[in-house]
């Protein structure tokens, strides 16, 4: 009988060696959960950052393809003999008119329809402070003659630079933007610095900057 309960007494774990497991499974569990929730949080970042570069690519892509639109129809493409009387022609495309840093503002037939498009590409607010949005809007041509204004759509948001567009001509030499263009704009750079809309874990927006350039096929 004395034997039966040595073995007993033998068998099983102190309450003290129950505690320390415990305690070591709860740190082991605790790690593995932080490293989760890090490794989640990281994952989440990096599809905003991969969004963001989507959607100003996506922008940039639209902008360029509307620029070497731009001028065309224009008026050296008709016929003498049917040639309209001026620029102020609704059929007539008289490329850029009003070029900014934070605007742009041309006519062109962007979808390849015969009708000439008054295209607005805009910063709003248009000289910040920001986070700002770009705007694109259009409107045919005759309607904007008539007054109509055009409506327009948000292209990219939590933008952080105010300059997006600077001009160039032929020889690779900036050209001042600040209004009508000149003769000798030949090209638009455009320059889009984005911010991710919410913080990571250790408080740090992830930012992505994307620049491209489009040539300026017709001023006039």
């Amino acid at each position: 009988m004395n034997c039966n309960k040595k073995r007993f007494s033998g068998q099983g774990f102190t309450l003290l060696e129950l505690m320390i497991s415990v305690a070591i499974l709860t740190t082991v569990v605790g790690v593995v959960v932080s490293s989760l929730i890090q490794l989640q949080q990281r994952n989440k970042m990096e599809g905003v950052t991969v969004d963001l570069t989507q959607e100003s690519r996506e922008f940039m892509d639209q902008i360029v393809n509307d620029i070497h639109q731009s001028g065309y129809p224009s008026l050296k493409m008709f016929d003498p003999a049917s040639k309209p009387q001026g620029l102020n022609d609704p059929g007539v495309s008289q490329g850029f008119v009003n070029v900014t840093p934070a605007s742009l503002q041309f006519e062109a037939d962007v979808d390849g329809s015969g009708t000439v498009s008054e295209v607005f590409i805009q910063l709003n607010p248009i000289n910040g402070p920001c986070p700002c949005t770009i705007q694109r809007g259009t409107i045919s041509k005759q309607q904007w003659l008539g007054g109509a204004q055009p409506f327009y759509y948000t292209q990219v948001t939590n933008i952080n630079n105010t300059a997006i567009f600077q001009g160039y001509d032929n020889s690779g030499n900036t050209v001042a933007l600040g209004g009508p263009p000149t003769n000798n704009l030949a090209a638009i750079e455009i320059t889009l610095s984005v911010r991710s809309p919410s913080p990571d874990t250790n408080g740090y927006r992830p930012t992505i900057t994307m620049s491209t350039a489009a040539k300026v096929a017709n001023l006039n």
